[in-house]
């Protein structure tokens, strides 16, 4: 059975790609839906049309608790209500799946060839995305963020999957890994 991953653009979707293990991406889609509100119809439609498990992964846009709690709330109602039996999961990245990056400043360093300075580090907390262009525009040897994921090693990607959100994208695919193979 497959399962779909349903993320909002390019860069999730490549970055997921390559941070999901491989043995857990076997019969999994990840699609990018476009944008954060495409997100809900694309998985909407996957449920209804496909009635496979579906996973969003989106962007907090927020680290305020209540925003965040607020959110998921929202995207579990819009996709859950249609969902019947299919398996659903709402994987929120608070406040954005590049926060990933900042778990571990030295393979930062590594992979821009610099050590980040200590604010654009610290706006991370807030603004990952803006803080992670912001370090690539003064690296020599990174001119893109996809180019910064086609540069991890497999330490490096190692370290990404220790991340709280991939850890939960990798539990709801082993778990629904283990439902397919009981049945």
């Amino acid at each position: 059975m497959i399962t779909y991953i349903v993320c909002e653009g390019n860069f999730d979707a490549q970055l997921l790609k390559i941070a999901i293990p491989e043995k857990l991406l076997n019969d999994v889609e990840v699609v990018a839906a476009g944008g954060g509100y495409a997100i809900n119809s694309l998985a909407r439609s996957l449920v209804v049309r496909r009635q496979v498990p579906v996973m969003i992964v989106v962007d907090a846009d927020s680290v305020e608790p209540e925003l965040v709690q607020q959110r998921l709330k929202d995207i579990e109602e819009i996709v859950g209500g249609v969902a019947a039996n299919t398996p659903v999961k709402v994987v929120m990245a608070v406040p954005e799946i590049e926060i990933i990056f900042f778990q571990d400043v030295s393979l930062l360093s590594r992979l821009l060839g610099y050590i980040p300075p200590k604010g654009i580090v610290d706006m991370a907390v807030y603004q990952p995305r803006k803080a992670l262009e912001q370090l690539i525009s003064r690296s020599e040897i990174i001119q893109d963020r996809s180019e910064i994921i086609d540069r991890l090693t497999d330490e490096e990607i190692e370290i990404l999957r220790s991340s709280s959100v991939m850890q939960e994208i990798g539990h709801f695919l082993q778990s629904v890994r283990e439902t397919a193979n009981a049945v």
